[in-house]
């Protein structure tokens, strides 16, 4: 049993949860145990339900009249919306992404050298890592704080969406390849490069999304079927 002290108990068991949610731990589709949760965290339910109202907030949890709270499962039209304008952002902030230096660049290209050699072995966290420093190194460089506020408000779908997809070794392998090739151009200052294989990119990653959410839904319906 963990033990959480009472400052922002509400708060610390939303993180706790989300973060299970985030980590794939807590999978979609999957009805929430109360009784287990509390038992795991050491709460009552009191600060459980606050929890659970936060991350309905945040689009991670439903509440089903007469059956439950459940994980969602990404709806097809909220995946192409949440990509669709992470596209349009993050093109925009790249146009900005020649001023980062050329030494942050070195960094990262040797992370994404890194993440390739652990991903051979099945260990996808340097990748995720990487993935969304670099994502956000690129957002925070465009100094423009609307487009910076807009992204961050995404940012929790954007982390649930990667961890789904991440759970086949296939699509990390081939976006890790793609952030090379997107640094790469950046570090040669070839803007009109990096801005085509960064839409490529994302759309691919979209495209990835997508199948993936089909198969989980396909998964589901089996097992309240079976």
């Amino acid at each position: 049993m963990l033990n959480f002290d009472n400052s922002n108990l509400s708060e610390r068991v939303y993180l706790y949860i989300r973060n299970k949610i985030l980590d794939n731990k807590l999978k979609p589709g999957s009805k929430i145990n109360y009784e287990e949760l509390c038992s795991e965290i050491g709460i009552s339910r009191t600060p459980l339900r606050d929890a659970l109202n936060l991350l309905k907030q945040d689009g991670l949890v439903e509440v089903k009249p007469r059956s439950g709270t459940y994980v969602c499962l990404p709806q097809l039209k909220d995946i192409e919306e949440i990509f669709d304008v992470r596209k349009a952002l993050e093109i925009q902030a790249l146009k900005s992404a020649l001023t980062i230096p050329k030494s942050t660049l070195s960094c990262y290209m040797k992370a994404t050298d890194y993440a390739g050699v652990e991903l051979k072995t099945g260990n996808l966290q340097p990748f995720l890592e990487t993935d969304r420093k670099l994502h956000q190194t690129i957002m925070q460089n465009s100094n423009n704080n609307l487009l910076i506020s807009i992204m961050d408000s995404l940012e929790t779908k954007i982390k649930w969406l990667g961890a789904l997809t991440a759970q086949s070794i296939e699509r990390p392998i081939q976006a890790n390849n793609e952030h090379k090739k997107i640094l790469t151009a950046l570090y040669e200052s070839n803007l009109e490069e990096a801005v085509l294989l960064m839409g490529i990119h994302i759309d691919g990653f979209k495209r990835f999304t997508i199948e993936d959410n089909k198969r989980l839904n396909n998964e589901i319906r089996r097992a309240r079927n079976s």
